[in-house]
């Protein structure tokens, strides 16, 4: 059974808290604790001067950023729409070097390392099944259930 959220939380809390507050540098361990997996963009935005992590957060304002960011949190819907602004022939695939690019220059780089175990076996003659590789790259998000109820869930 999974652990929930919320009990991800108040352990990380307890742990991470300083005179009853996460202080600023631990914001970002605090919000993976919960579940959450902030890019750097979005944790540099979180600490800059008058963002919501540039202070310490009490327990309520931590809950409250965690239900914010999660809220904002990639589905898949969102990762294929962005999956099918590359998908030049409108039939569900992407070039792999065309993607390659994509995911090796652009926001957080993966190395080629990275690349290649990211579409190992979803590489099919120059080209990705991107709503499979999509399917693959939530596994690791979900919280609840079984992974195969949501591997079932793209038409």
């Amino acid at each position: 059974m999974p652990i929930s959220q919320d009990t991800l939380m108040e352990e990380a809390f307890s742990l991470l808290q300083k005179n009853g507050a996460i202080p600023p540098e631990s914001i970002p361990t605090a919000l993976r604790a919960a579940g959450l997996n902030p890019s750097e963009e979005v944790i540099r935005e979180l600490q800059q001067e008058g963002g919501k992590g540039a202070q310490p957060l009490d327990k309520d304002a931590y809950k409250k950023l965690v239900a914010e960011m999660d809220d904002q949190a990639d589905t898949l819907e969102s990762v294929l729409e962005a999956f099918r602004v590359f998908d030049k022939n409108l039939n569900g695939t992407v070039s792999t070097n065309e993607f390659r690019h994509i995911m090796t220059s652009m926001g957080e780089k993966y190395t080629d390392e990275e690349f290649r175990e990211l579409v190992q076996g979803f590489d099919n003659g120059g080209v990705v099944q991107y709503a499979e590789l999509a399917k693959k790259m939530l596994l690791p998000f979900l919280e609840h259930g079984n992974p195969a109820d949501f591997v079932d869930q793209v038409k």
